[in-house]
């Protein structure tokens, strides 16, 4: 009777997670076709990545030392970062071939997609997208390219820049706004 209950409980845990994978290979797939025909720009590209969430995340024990006030000014300092550097590199990915090539699910709400991005005139590189679904919508939280996962190292980068002697969330926030990105050393 044991051995039939951890049967079920295994088949429904499985069943749960393939259900995550097809739904987060669905948003990148639909997502990677728009890109690559040129339909994708930063507004659309809002609807499916979670920028709020990667903020906040970026930000780490930040997030709960800072006033609400600095945090909503970073994330949106943030957000218009994220976007300029798309549309800065969005033609890169015209007549791109980008292909799902599976997933891994760590929960039925928490996936990892695997693409294989083939740019025009470029080896193929592999790029997984960590997808969360909140609330009921599917959202890119994390891309790891080149072997890092973006979200993290920018975490790290920022504290960095937070952590120096006299950093501040407005360093933080310049660098953005000036698009240099993060971990320049501010003066």
């Amino acid at each position: 009777m044991v051995r039939t209950a951890l049967i079920s409980f295994a088949a429904m845990m499985m069943a749960g997670a393939a259900h995550a994978g097809v739904e987060a290979e669905t948003l990148i797939a639909e997502t990677a076709t728009e890109l690559t025909t040129g339909q994708v720009d930063s507004r659309v590209l809002d609807d499916v990545v979670d920028t709020t969430a990667i903020a906040r995340f970026t930000l780490g024990r930040h997030a709960r030392d800072l006033p609400e006030a600095d945090v909503e000014r970073f994330s949106a300092a943030f957000d218009r970062f994220l976007d300029t550097t798309f549309d800065d590199q969005a033609q890169r990915f015209s007549g791109a071939r980008i292909d799902v090539v599976g997933s891994v699910d760590r929960t039925p709400n928490d996936s990892i997609v695997t693409t294989r991005v083939t740019l025009p005139g470029e080896a193929p590189e592999t790029v997984r997208w960590r997808v969360i679904n909140r609330n009921g919508s599917w959202r890119v939280v994390d891309v790891q390219a080149f072997g890092l996962w973006l979200a993290i190292e920018q975490r790290a980068q920022i504290a960095a820049i937070l952590d120096q002697n006299g950093g501040s969330i407005d360093d933080v926030i310049a660098s953005l706004d000036e698009g240099e990105g993060f971990g320049k050393n501010r003066g």
